[in-house]
This record gives C-alpha cells, structure tokens and sequence, in this order.
C-alpha cells in the first residue's frame, strides 16, 4: 500500500472515493501466488470531521459496509496472481445510515469491477 496514493488511481461516487492499485504478485511473494489477494482500508478527513470519535464512527460504518460486500465483489474478479490495492474515504461532512452507505459501497465496488475487466 505504499505507492496507493502516489500511483493508484481513483473514482468517486458521492459520499465515497476510492483509491486502487493492481499489482502482480512475485513468486516468492505469497505461498498462494495463484489466488487474489485484497488490501484494503478506510478512511475519513480530519477537515470534515474534527473529532476523533467521530472519524471512528465513519470508518467503522464504512469497514462494515465493506466486509458485507466482500464476497460478492470477490466472486466478480477476474483476477488471478494479483493483489489490488483498496483505499476508501468517506468524503463529505453529513454520516448517511448504514443502509445508504452499504448501498454506495456496492456501488463503487461494482464500478471497480466494471473499470478492471475494461482493463484486462
């Protein structure tokens, strides 16, 4: 994850943005170089929320929306030997519930699906 914000690339759909990068796994990398392999994580500004505890409670909705999402979004990849790399930030002032959060995250997810096999 470290060339994610340098090198990856990025898409938006409102509240959410996300940051990815896809990279080929090395031999030696992973005993299980054949399969995908996911990193992700969350985030939300300090400039839209100034407190702590509020933060905790974006990235803890957005990391629930994430893993209620994750096995269907794996099932979607067409992807063998790589790892993508996946960053998530929650990027406007107002929380929505977690029903419209869970909602947009499939949202982008399935714009990453679409964006990789345009790709590959």
């Amino acid at each position: 994850m470290q060339n994610l914000f340098a090198l990856g690339k990025s898409m938006s759909n409102s509240p959410l943005r996300l940051i990815y990068t896809i990279e080929k796994i090395g031999e030696g990398d992973l005993a299980t170089s054949s399969a995908l392999v996911i990193q992700a994580g969350v985030g939300a500004p300090t400039k839209q929320f100034k407190k702590a505890v509020q933060r905790n409670r974006v990235k803890r909705l957005l990391r629930e929306a994430y893993r209620l999402e994750l096995p269907s979004f794996k099932a979607q990849l067409p992807l063998q030997g790589m790892r993508l790399n996946i960053f998530i930030l929650y990027m406007e002032a107002n929380v929505l519930p977690q029903i419209e959060i869970n909602a947009k995250m499939n949202l982008i997810l399935n714009q990453l699906v679409k964006r990789i096999y345009g790709q590959a």
